[in-house]
């Protein structure tokens, strides 16, 4: 065999084989970065205010994405009157090792969210769900897209067939909305005005003056000291399309409504309690 066919035959074999080896590599330097971070984060603040606790968890996806399945986990946000926590026994949380810096969170199965009001009086509210998809795209250092989609929502409270909130940072100052909620179902007792099974419902708007909040998308500020500076610095949330259908009867509305968000705690508004508040309140 000539020299120069041994070239042919063996190069792409060497090639390749580099390729692995950069790869696999890659990967490991990854999962490394990765694992010691999640032991550093385990009981501690992985952005102000927001503290991460799990029993275990196992990375794997080699050698192109990152998979780490959790379980036993809680989340726990602070607030002036006491803790927020959402508890889940299954989390997952994956991301590529090359492209864009997206990264997909799930969650299944039985769930708890806990909350202390400004009376000090703390409620829990444990839930189920099918499944729950959340996707972040992080652009220059800071949140650009989150994308949430629940399915099978299951509660005392209300129950659901799906519920998707979407929103994109349009330009500097401003963040669009879509909120979408099918096969809704509340208790009259919660809210009598709510109490109707609703088909649909959508909602589209935009969060204006949304500078006052990059420190907080870029993981550097807490929801309640980011909150205060959005308001302080006239922020609004203006809602263009509210469109709700029921089953026996149908409203539709298409304004140029702007309503300020209600003037409660940021941390009511961040419970499935506080949101209920303030859409019955607003409905009266």
């Amino acid at each position: 065999m000539k020299y120069s066919s041994r070239f042919f035959l063996y190069a792409p074999m060497g090639v390749f084989l580099a390729l692995v080896v950069i790869v696999s590599v890659h990967w490991w330097i990854a999962a490394s970065r990765l694992s010691a971070w999640l032991d550093a984060a385990n009981g501690h603040e992985i952005v102000p205010g927001v503290t991460m606790t799990y029993g275990t968890r196992h990375i794997s996806g080699f050698p192109f994405s990152l998979d780490t399945a959790f379980r036993d986990v809680t989340f726990s946000v602070a607030t002036p009157h006491g803790p927020t926590k959402w508890h889940t026994a299954e989390f997952a949380m994956h991301a590529l090792t090359y492209g864009r810096n997206e990264t997909i969170f799930e969650a299944a199965g039985p769930q708890t969210l806990t909350w202390t009001r400004d009376d000090g009086t703390r409620h829990s509210l444990p839930f189920a769900v099918g499944a729950l998809h959340v996707s972040t795209i992080v652009e220059k250092g800071a949140l650009a897209n989150f994308d949430l989609d629940l399915l099978g929502f299951g509660s005392k409270a209300f129950t659901a067939k799906r519920l998707q909130f979407h929103m994109r940072r349009n330009g500097e100052d401003k963040l669009d909305l879509f909120v979408t909620a099918e096969g809704i179902g509340t208790s009259p007792e919660t809210c009598p005005l709510l109490g109707a099974p609703l088909a649909k419902g959508e909602l589209i708007g935009a969060i204006t003056q949304a500078r006052a909040l990059s420190t907080f998308l870029a993981g550097g500020q807490g929801w309640n000291e980011a909150v205060a500076s959005w308001r302080a610095a006239g922020g609004r949330l203006g809602i263009d399309v509210l469109y709700l259908s029921y089953p026996a009867a149908r409203a539709q509305r298409v304004t140029e409504l702007r309503m300020a968000l209600p003037r409660m705690p940021a941390e009511e508004l961040a419970t499935v309690a506080g949101l209920n508040q303030a859409l019955c309140d607003e409905a009266h």
